[in-house]
């Protein structure tokens, strides 16, 4: 696994792009659109929201240049072909929506297995809100906030997308007392962290990330930056 400082994420030839939130149209996509390779199509999951509002956020990445798209049904789709349509992808959208839980469930097994392989071979991972969150170690779900398991792209991290500090700082720390071995990673509407398997990092859009340390992932890492638990604006 590529590592740069505390983070550690999934090693590939394509970028891994942890988007917060926020309407269609930013920087963020525009710059994920750049490292396309000419000529790969757009696989785009939906699984979180409803096809209705995927199809619309297709058309406004269509009007930002973006190759030729197609919506992945993940939910009732067989799985050879979820597979073939993700694994010829360029750039894979998994799009953000209020069901979280949905989108992890129907991405486990084929899908999950296909965008593993596009991004291996260099394809563009662009994961927004909850799709986001489903590529953490953990996320939280429901009102209770209960802790379910990602897909562990980013190791240890609990990412909450669309984040707020002065409304989700709490809700971060109460989820990092159950699992102190991890980190927390909110991530801001118009914010992103973007992976490349070189061990690069950096920040899009916004800048509103913000990182909060479990008290044993400290133990565990000595070395980390002083900054780590700042947020970065």
């Amino acid at each position: 696994m590529p590592q740069s400082n505390i983070f550690k994420w999934r090693g590939g030839e394509g970028w891994l792009i942890l988007a917060g939130g926020g309407e269609s149209g930013d920087e963020i996509e525009s710059n994920a659109l750049s490292k396309v390779a000419a000529g790969d199509p757009l696989a785009y999951i939906w699984a979180a929201s409803d096809v209705e509002k995927a199809d619309e956020h297709l058309s406004a990445l269509d009007e930002l240049g973006a190759p030729t798209g197609y919506l992945v049904d993940v939910l009732s789709e067989d799985d050879d072909t979820i597979r073939v349509q993700l694994a010829q992808a360029g750039l894979i959208v998994l799009g953000d929506g209020p069901n979280v839980g949905m989108l992890r469930s129907g991405v486990v097994g084929a899908a999950i297995d296909g965008i593993g392989k596009a991004y291996e071979r260099g394809a563009i991972i662009l994961a927004i809100g909850a799709g986001a969150a489903v590529m953490g170690q953990q996320f939280l779900s429901g009102a209770g906030d209960e802790l379910k398991p990602g897909f562990g792209w980013l190791e240890r991290a609990i990412i909450l997308p669309n984040y707020i500090p002065e409304e989700d700082a709490g809700r971060m720390r109460a989820a990092l007392l159950k699992q102190p071995e991890y980190f927390g990673l909110g991530l801001g509407e118009h914010s992103a962290l973007a992976f490349h398997a070189d061990g690069t990092v950096e920040t899009w859009g916004e800048r509103k990330i913000s990182v909060i340390l479990g008290a044993a992932f400290i133990e565990d890492n000595d070395d980390v930056d002083d900054d780590a638990e700042q947020e970065d604006n």
